[in-house]
C-alpha cells in the first residue's frame, strides 16, 4: 500500500509527498536536474545535468517555494510568493519563513523580481544573502495553475485568519475600459492622478472581494483572489493568507487519500510544478525525514514590527527595507537564525 508522506511538493510545505515508486512513474517530468534558465526564457525551460545533492548530512534542509503568476498574469514571472520551508531532523521541528515580495535587494529592485530579471537559477543564493539560510533545493508553482489543483481537489476550506475587503481587485481583460468616460476626461484625471490613484478612477476594472474571519469554502478561482489579493491589507496579510491556503491544501490532501481521489490532482500538478529533486533525492529525503507527523510546524514573518521598515524607491515604488539600513541584512538573519532555536 502506497505510503503518503505530506512533504515538498506545491509548497515545500508538507502539502504533497508520495511513495517512491508513484513518484517515479507519475512525476518525472517535474523533477529537472539543474536550472539554467535565463531571465527571457519561461520557469519551465531547464536543460539535463548533474542532480542536485544531500548536501547536508546533518539532518537541516531549506527547500524555497517560489508562487509565480504566470501567463496572463501582469509580470507573470515575479515571485510573489516566497516561503522557505526550514526542516531540523534531529529535533524534530520544521519552519516556515515568509519572505515579502516587497523586500528591497542588492541591484535596486524588490526580491520577487529577482528570479524575472537574473534567472529563477539565481535566487536561492539571493534569498541566502538576506536570510542566511542556504538553499538545498527548490520547487516553483505556476499560481495559475494552482486554480486548476484546487479545483480537481473539490474545492478547500481555509481558515481565514481576519476579515478583509478588497475593492479594487483587477478584473481580468478589463486592464483599459474606459468605464464610460469621454477622452477628454480621462486627460483630466491623467493630469490630476498617477499610478495607482490614476487607476483607481476607473471604477469598473475592479471587484470587491470580501471575506470575513473563520472557515470559508473556497473554489479555485476565489482561491486565488484569496491570496492575490493586495488592497485589503499588507504584504504581511496576503503571506498571512498564503500559510492559511497551503493548510487548507494539506487538509483536502489528507481527506482525499483516505478516500483514494488524488489521480487526478497528480496529473493537474505535474504540468505546474518544477523542482530541481529528483525522485532519487526524494527517496533519501523520506529515508532521512521519517514521520511527518512527529514534526513541529511553526511560522516566521519578517515584518515592520520586526526587522523591517516601510520606504519608497527612488522610482516610487513602495519597498521594505531593513531596520538595520538599506541592503544591510544582518539582524533579518540574526532574528531567524534566534527564531529557528
Amino acid at each position: 500500500m502506497k505510503k503518503i508522506f505530506v512533504w515538498w511538493f506545491l509548497t515545500g510545505v508538507f502539502v504533497l509527498g508520495f511513495a517512491v515508486t508513484c513518484l517515479t512513474l507519475t512525476f518525472s517530468k517535474v523533477f529537472v536536474k539543474k536550472p539554467t534558465l535565463t531571465p527571457t526564457s519561461t520557469p519551465n525551460s531547464f536543460s539535463e545535468s548533474t542532480p542536485a545533492p544531500i548536501t547536508n548530512p546533518k539532518g537541516v534542509f531549506n527547500l524555497v517555494f517560489l508562487g509565480y503568476g504566470g501567463a496572463g498574469h501582469s509580470g507573470s514571472y515575479l515571485t510573489d510568493g516566497i516561503i522557505i520551508t526550514h526542516v531540523d531532523t534531529n529535533t524534530g521541528k520544521a519552519t516556515l519563513i515568509s519572505v515579502p515580495r516587497d523586500l528591497w535587494i542588492s541591484g535596486n529592485h524588490k526580491i520577487n523580481a529577482e528570479a524575472s530579471i537574473n534567472g529563477f537559477q539565481n535566487v536561492g543564493s539571493t534569498i541566502q544573502s538576506v536570510t542566511g539560510q542556504h538553499i538545498d533545493y527548490f520547487v516553483s508553482v505556476d499560481f495559475g495553475g494552482f486554480t486548476k489543483i484546487i479545483d480537481n481537489l473539490g474545492g478547500i476550506t481555509v481558515d481565514v485568519p481576519k476579515t478583509f475587503d478588497d475593492p479594487f481587485y483587477p478584473i481580468t481583460g478589463q486592464e483599459n475600459n474606459t468605464c464610460g468616460f469621454t477622452e477628454e476626461q480621462i486627460n483630466t484625471f491623467k493630469a490630476q492622478f498617477t499610478g495607482f490613484n490614476l487607476e483607481k478612477q476607473f471604477i469598473c476594472r475592479y471587484e470587491h472581494l470580501h471575506f470575513d474571519k473563520g472557515p470559508a469554502n473556497l473554489d479555485g478561482t476565489v482561491t486565488m483572489k484569496f491570496v492575490r489579493s493586495r488592497h485589503g491589507d499588507s504584504d504581511f496579510g496576503r503571506s498571512l493568507r498564503q500559510f492559511a491556503v497551503l493548510v487548507g491544501i494539506e487538509n483536502k490532501l489528507i481527506s482525499l487519500k483516505s478516500v483514494g481521489k488524488l489521480d487526478g490532482t497528480i496529473n493537474t500538478l505535474s504540468n505546474i510544478v518544477r523542482t530541481d529533486l529528483t525522485a532519487g533525492t526524494i527517496k533519501t529525503l523520506i529515508n532521512v525525514f521519517g514521520d511527518s507527523a512527529k514534526y513541529k510546524i511553526s511560522q516566521i514573518q519578517l515584518t515592520t514590527e520586526n526587522v523591517l521598515d516601510e520606504s519608497t524607491s527612488s522610482d516610487g515604488q513602495y519597498i521594505l527595507v531593513p531596520k538595520a539600513g538599506n541592503f544591510n541584512f544582518s539582524e533579518i538573519k540574526n532574528f531567524i537564525s534566534a527564531n529557528l532555536k
